[in-house]
C-alpha cells in the first residue's frame, strides 16, 4: 500500500467508501508510529554504542583555551618558558581538579625509578606523569587526557608502569591461612596489598580505612572495568540527595554497609565485598563476603534504587 506525504481529507472520499477511509487512516497512524519508534531505536543504540567505545566520546576539545590559566605565558611557545621556575606543572591541574582523593597516588617516588614509562618532576609522580593536556593525534587531548593515548582498555596505561602479570600471581582475596590467621604475601600481611595501614577489623568504620590508592585502581590490577553503560553510570558518579537518602536507610534496615569513597562518591566497594568471610568482624562490614559475586546483598541494586 502506498502513503501519500498529504494528510487525507473526509471531503475527497466518497461517503459509500468511509469504510475504506477508515481502514487506511489506521493503517496511516500505524505506520507512523512505527516509523517513531524506529527513529527513537535508532537514536538510543547510537548513544548505547557511544558508551560502548569510550574513544568514540569527544576528547576535551578546547576545554582548557586560555593558555595563561596554566602557562606562565598567554603565548607560551615549545622550547620557550612555559611555567614559573621550581614551579610543578600539575600544580595547575588542582586548581579544578580535587584528584588527589579518587585518584592515583602523586608526590612519591616510585619504586624503580631509574627508567619511568612516564616524566617525572623531580623523580615523583604527579598529575602530569599520566595526563597530557596536549596529547593525542590532534594535539586536543585523548579520553581522560591519558598520556600515549587512545587506549581500548583504560588499564593499558596502569601496566606501562606495572607489571600485570605480578598482581595476576596473587589473589588478595585469599586472605586467611589454614590456621585462619591472615596469611603474608612477600612478608607482609596480605592487608596491605590494598591497605596502606591493617584495618582494625572489630571496630575500625569507613571513615577510619585507609588505602593506597583509590580503590578503583586497587581493583583494576586484576579486574577488568565493567561493561557500559552500567560502568559510566556507577563508577564514581555522586549520588543524588534522593538516592543517598534510600543508601542510608538500606544501611539501617538491612544492617549493612554501602562504603563510598571521598567525595561523596561510588566504587566498586559500594557494591562488593572483597574479603574472605571471617576477616571482618562488624557484621554490617562482614556481609557480602564469599558470597557470589562478593555483593553485601543478594538484591544489591534496591539498596540505592527504590521502585
Amino acid at each position: 500500500m502506498t502513503y501519500h506525504a498529504r494528510f487525507p481529507l473526509a471531503g475527497d472520499i466518497p461517503l459509500l467508501s468511509c469504510v475504506i477511509y477508515i481502514e487506511r487512516m489506521r493503517h496511516f497512524v500505524t505506520y507512523c508510529v512505527l516509523s517513531a519508534v524506529l527513529l527513537l531505536l535508532s537514536c538510543s543504540m547510537q548513544k548505547f554504542m557511544a558508551w560502548e567505545n569510550p574513544q568514540s566520546q569527544p576528547a576535551y576539545k578546547k576545554a582548557h583555551s586560555v593558555c595563561v590559566k596554566c602557562h606562565a605565558t598567554g603565548t607560551p611557545k615549545a622550547g620557550g618558558v612555559l611555567f614559573a621556575a621550581g614551579v610543578d606543572p600539575s600544580a595547575s591541574c588542582l586548581d579544578c581538579h580535587n584528584y588527589k582523593e579518587n585518584h592515583h597516588p602523586v608526590d612519591y617516588v616510585p619504586a624503580e625509578p631509574a627508567n619511568p614509562a612516564f616524566p617525572l618532576f623531580e623523580g615523583k609522580v604527579t598529575c602530569l606523569a599520566c595526563h597530557e593536556i596536549h596529547g593525542g593525534p590532534d594535539k586536543e587531548g585523548t579520553h581522560n587526557l591519558l598520556r600515549g593515548g587512545p587506549y581500548q582498555d583504560r588499564r593499558e596505561i596502569c601496566f606501562r608502569c606495572h607489571s600485570g602479570g605480578k598482581y595476576a600471581s596473587i589473589n588478595p582475596h585469599d586472605m586467611l591461612d589454614d590456621a585462619n590467621n591472615v596469611r603474608e604475601v612477600n612478608g607482609k600481611p596480605v592487608c596491605l596489598l590494598c591497605h596502606a595501614k591493617i584495618p582494625d577489623t572489630a571496630a575500625d568504620s569507613t571513615e577510619d580505612v585507609r588505602f593506597r590508592a583509590d580503590i578503583g585502581f586497587l581493583c583494576w590490577r586484576c579486574h577488568p572495568p565493567m561493561p557500559d553503560p552500567f560502568f559510566s553510570t556507577h563508577f564514581l558518579v555522586r549520588p543524588s540527595a534522593k538516592t543517598l537518602n534510600t543508601m542510608h536507610q538500606s544501611e539501617a534496615r538491612l544492617n549493612v554497609i554501602l562504603p563510598i569513597v571521598p567525595r561523596e562518591r561510588i566504587t566498586c566497594s559500594t557494591c562488593h565485598n572483597p574479603h574472605q568471610k571471617g576477616v571482618i568482624q562488624r557484621e554490617p562490614a562482614a556481609k557480602g563476603a564469599d558470597t557470589k559475586g562478593r555483593l553485601r546483598l543478594s538484591s544489591i541494586c534496591f539498596a540505592c534504587h527504590s521502585i
